[in-house]
């Protein structure tokens, strides 16, 4: 067994184990206890409202975000959007550990900034972390899906 594993194995557990609590007909089975997901970092925060409108900054930790799917974007039918609670967008939920199947199925899926994400010059990123892009002090997300009765 190997020491270490590439972030995309780690995703890829992530995944599994998120897609597992789904029933080979693809429906949600009940869930009695809350499952922690993955944390990512924020996709597109420079073309929203992560930068854009310095939401970075002011985020807090505990603060708890809204994902709505968007299965009419233009550019990813299964791209999940991270929106602040005031309303504005933040960015995305990175295309690699996307969930939109998991919401489209009716789960309960939260958000909550965890920890401000801190990489210093030389070191590699988080191996547990599902992202495309940050910046040091960028929001650290996690996603759990909150238990909840089968789906008929």
């Amino acid at each position: 067994m190997p020491d270490e594993f590439s972030r995309r194995e780690v995703n890829r557990a992530l995944l599994v184990t998120a897609f597992a609590l789904l029933t080979p007909g693809g429906r949600l089975m009940a869930a009695d206890a809350d499952t922690p997901l993955f944390d990512f970092a924020i996709a597109g925060g420079s073309h929203h409202g992560l930068y854009r409108d310095r939401m970075r900054d002011v985020l807090a930790l505990g603060e708890r975000l809204l994902l709505r799917a968007e299965p009419h974007n233009p550019y990813d039918a299964n791209a999940v959007a991270v929106h602040h609670a005031d309303g504005l967008m933040l960015g995305y939920i990175p295309r690699v550990a996307n969930v939109a199947r998991l919401l489209a199925e009716g789960a309960r899926i939260d958000a909550e900034v965890v920890e401000r994400l801190q990489v210093r010059d030389g070191e590699k990123a988080p191996d547990d972390l599902a992202f495309t892009f940050f910046l040091n002090g960028d929001p650290r997300i996690r996603l759990t899906l909150r238990g909840r009765a089968a789906a008929s």
